[in-house]
């Protein structure tokens, strides 16, 4: 997964997304999966999971808002489920819009 920074909103530019009401919404979710699989190609693979999201990734954040936003990126058709056992919810990176 590449990004194209003339396709990447200004907030992700200027590094303020994190300063912004809603942080983090679906598409900063997704962002920051995009940037890891960027980084890190052999471990990041277009995949996560709610798990990972929630402890490492935006631990300071509310569990039930970073559902709230993934849902968003579901009903968007940028990611899809691929595991739906509670506790073990993983998704899959379908469009990326950075690109």
């Amino acid at each position: 997964m590449r990004i194209n920074e003339d396709k990447l909103p200004i907030k992700y530019i200027l590094g303020i997304e994190s300063t912004l009401e809603g942080y983090p919404t679906g598409l900063d979710v997704l962002h920051h999966e995009v940037t890891l699989c960027q980084r890190y190609p052999d471990r990041y693979k277009g995949k996560f999971t709610l798990h990972a999201v929630n402890k490492y990734h935006f631990p300071d954040t509310v569990k039930e808002h970073l559902k709230t936003s993934i849902e968003d990126l579901l009903n968007e058709g940028l990611i899809e489920q691929v595991n739906q056992e509670e506790g073990k919810e993983s998704y899959k990176i379908l469009i990326n819009p950075f690109e």
